[in-house]
């Protein structure tokens, strides 16, 4: 089995020969670092070393045009044998020009424990950032989304600021961004030095950048002052980053200068944490989803190989036959931990929205808590010690599932009107481990949708639903500003695709196409995919007096799942 596991998986504009090109001379380059044998490399020979270690290779030419190439070394040592895989892949049909994908596993495989072992199970040892890595990061222009992933960090003035705000807010990047602060007591060079050996241990799983001292000034007024970084703190961006919602900044860890400075092998842990974790249990970009098997079960011979479909002598025909068998059977354990791993990943990403979601629910009710106890201080005061003291002349009672959401919308809510679908993908949103919590999201923000329509109506308010969020009357129902976004990005707007996912179904009063443009949407859980559920809704108190909800479900289709 595996303890833990270094991944670092990132995307260049190299073609596929110049891509395997560039991997075969950093591997030869490693293997010299570890003292093993470059010339058995250079012939093609599996073992490279005096002790046991082998290095396997695969290939495969894909129908479509997609070549991918596999590396192994396999490392004998006494706890168990350290795996290193480098797999490069070209995908056959690209968009935007010419693209090349590296992913890079390493992982300790200990055996099973037996009761004879007497000393009990290996101690899990977490993998280093490998050589491998740092080389790479060093001669390739290695990229998550719009990140730039290099060995150290980035240094950032004043003209790059814009550029890294991008990257901070890129939608598509599946990598955290570490941004260091100046520190105003200490000089820049020597505090750059800190931080390079601080950020030591995230070479590849993250994007660094080191602000200068006037960036750093310029960097904390474009973000705001929930997402600031400040005095030679260390922040991680996780992805996703709205510097829109006050809320959305208890996600991003903030290390202070204290940390970063007092100890470095201690700062080292504390910044690496987050990311290799994240690296380690995140799916797999699409086009690299599926390769092992893919490798596995149609490789391409390499130049100087016996091919596989030669016709063995009748002598051994029993054995190659008893081979397929084994090898059929290893393809579907290979199938089947790949859907493991996948779901793994998918309930890893629920469980950090929901720890977001609970941080941020979490300090607002603290901060209700402390309002209550001012106000009933104030009464006490005033000589209203039983005023102080009353009870609540409100109970709402919070949904568990979609199903009875929509069971309740028609009789309590007579503003907001659902008209989606009814069974998909409503169903498979109650059947996720996170369906309580995102129910009673889109509950609160559809009692704050029914209390901002009835209140319009009676002309008592003239702005738009993310304003009543933003300024809501007192005692009025409201959901966190920062949960609404008033209209799609510019981009999916604009793409034909993406705009006629979110054409959505609306009464002949509202347009008589039956359909209409519903951009407007209340984020209701974070992350992507399914762990990123999405309200859709439109707008027509000014005409009907309601609002309509075309679509609970998955975020819809953007650039990041196309």
């Amino acid at each position: 089995m595996s303890a833990e596991r270094y991944r670092s998986v990132f995307h260049t504009g190299l073609p596929a020969d110049e891509a395997f090109s560039v991997a075969e001379q950093q591997i030869r380059c490693w293997l010299g670092h570890k003292h093993l044998d470059q010339q058995a490399f250079d012939k093609g020979a599996a073992r490279v070393g005096a002790d046991g270690q082998l290095m396997l290779v695969l290939a495969r030419n894909a129908p479509d045009g997609a070549q991918t190439k596999r590396w192994q070394l396999r490392e004998p040592r006494a706890q168990g044998t350290w795996v290193s895989t480098l797999t490069v892949h070209a995908p056959g049909r690209n968009r935007g020009g010419a693209r090349s994908w590296f992913w890079l596993d390493i992982e300790l495989l200990v055996p099973p424990v037996t009761q004879a072992d007497e000393d009990g199970p290996v101690k899990a040892r977490r993998p280093g950032v490998p050589q491998l890595v740092r080389g790479l990061l060093d001669v390739v222009d290695a990229r998550d989304s719009l990140t730039l992933l290099r060995e150290k960090p980035i240094l950032v003035r004043p003209p790059d600021v814009d550029t890294l705000i991008h990257v901070v807010c890129d939608p598509d990047r599946r990598m955290p961004v570490i941004v260091a602060s100046a520190h105003p007591q200490r000089d820049f060079q020597e505090w750059r030095r800190v931080v390079e050996s601080a950020t030591r241990y995230t070479a590849g799983l993250a994007g660094l950048h080191l602000l200068d001292p006037h960036a750093t000034e310029e960097f904390n007024q474009e973000i705001g002052d929930t997402h600031r970084v400040w005095g030679g703190a260390v922040r991680t961006y996780l992805p996703g980053a709205d510097p829109a919602s006050a809320d959305d900044a208890l996600r991003h860890r903030v290390l202070s200068s204290t940390w970063v400075q007092g100890g470095q092998p201690r700062a080292r842990v504390l910044l690496s944490g987050l990311p290799y974790r994240l690296s380690s249990e995140a799916l797999l970009p699409r086009p690299l989803a599926g390769l092992s098997r893919a490798l596995l079960s149609n490789p391409t011979p390499l130049e100087g190989a016996s091919p596989l479909s030669r016709t063995p002598s009748d002598s051994r025909h029993e054995d190659v036959q008893d081979l397929r068998k084994n090898l059929d059977a290893a393809l579907e354990l290979v199938a089947e931990a790949e859907k493991t791993e996948e779901k793994l990943a998918q309930r890893n990403d629920e469980l950090i929205a929901l720890s977001a979601e609970f941080d941020a629910v979490n300090q607002r009710a603290e901060s209700f808590r402390d309002q209550i106890r001012t106000l009933r201080r104030l009464l006490v005061l005033a000589g209203r010690e039983t005023d102080a003291n009353a009870p609540a002349d409100e109970h709402t009672r919070l949904p568990t599932t979609f199903a009875e959401v929509l069971d309740r919308m028609d009789k309590e809510l007579p503003r907001v009107i659902f008209t989606g679908d009814l069974d998909h993908p409503l169903d498979d949103l109650d059947s996720r481990p996170s369906a309580s919590s995102w129910a009673q999201t889109a509950w609160q923000a559809m009692l704050a949708m029914n209390n901002y329509a009835e209140t319009s109506v009676e002309g008592s308010f003239a702005g738009g639903f993310l304003t009543w969020c933003k300024e809501p009357p007192p005692a009025a129902h409201a959901i966190s500003a920062g949960k609404v976004a008033p209209d799609e990005s510019e981009p999916v707007k604009n793409d034909p695709k993406m705009r006629r996912a979110r054409l959505l179904p609306a009464p002949n009063t509202v347009d008589p196409s039956g359909k209409v443009f519903m951009g407007a949407h209340v984020r209701l859980g974070g992350g992507t995919g399914m762990s990123a559920p999405r309200m859709h809704y439109f707008d027509d108190v000014k005409n009907t007096g309601k609002i309509y909800i075309g679509y609970l479900g998955p975020h819809l289709p953007v650039k990041t799942t196309n």
